[in-house]
């Protein structure tokens, strides 16, 4: 299989596209779609709250492209100062405990999958996350341990700032889709 010819230059955020139209039928829709309901969909989590689950994970996965995009929409949707400190130390932010036990949570999961069991869950629900926000905690933390090795291992163009804060703003508003 021919892989799609990703930039190298100058970038628009066009990488991630390029990926997801190539034989959209196999991973650009389906992947497209369940991202759309994990971070846009019913949840327990606000949008912001998700988008920094998903900056979180690429951050443990050390994937700058997916942790500057999602990190640029969790600052829009709940401020810079909050997801900085979130992401610098979860355990000493200004978050909610569910939040941070959350990330606890998936920080283990992404980290050290085989040594996650029930035990890992019970401390997060005993927070007071419920079952179904766990839920989907534990599949943006699958969805983005997918994208995070696509986008490195295809060399993914880390956009500037000033792009990431006005694609971020775009993403806030218009979600995820491919047309």
């Amino acid at each position: 299989m021919k892989l799609p010819r990703v930039s190298r230059g100058k970038t628009t955020g066009s990488d991630l596209m390029i990926v997801m139209r190539y034989r959209p039928e196999l991973f650009g829709r389906p992947f497209v779609e369940w991202i759309q309901r994990l971070l846009r969909g019913a949840s327990d989590w606000t949008v912001g709250e998700r988008e920094l689950l998903a900056a979180f994970v690429s951050k443990v996965n050390r994937c700058a492209y997916c942790l500057g995009s999602h990190q640029a929409v969790a600052h829009a949707a709940l401020g810079r100062d909050v997801v900085e400190a979130t992401l610098a130390d979860h355990r000493s932010a200004p978050i909610s405990p569910q939040l941070r036990a959350t990330l606890t949570f998936i920080e283990r999961l992404t980290k050290d999958p085989a040594s996650v069991g029930p035990e890992d869950a019970a401390a997060a629900r005993t927070s007071g996350v419920s079952e179904s926000a766990l839920e989907v905690a534990v599949h943006i933390c699958a969805a983005f341990c997918i994208i995070n090795r696509v986008a490195d291992a295809l060399g993914f163009e880390v956009q500037s700032m000033t792009e990431m804060d006005r694609t971020g703003r775009l993403l806030l508003q218009h979600g995820y889709r491919i047309d």
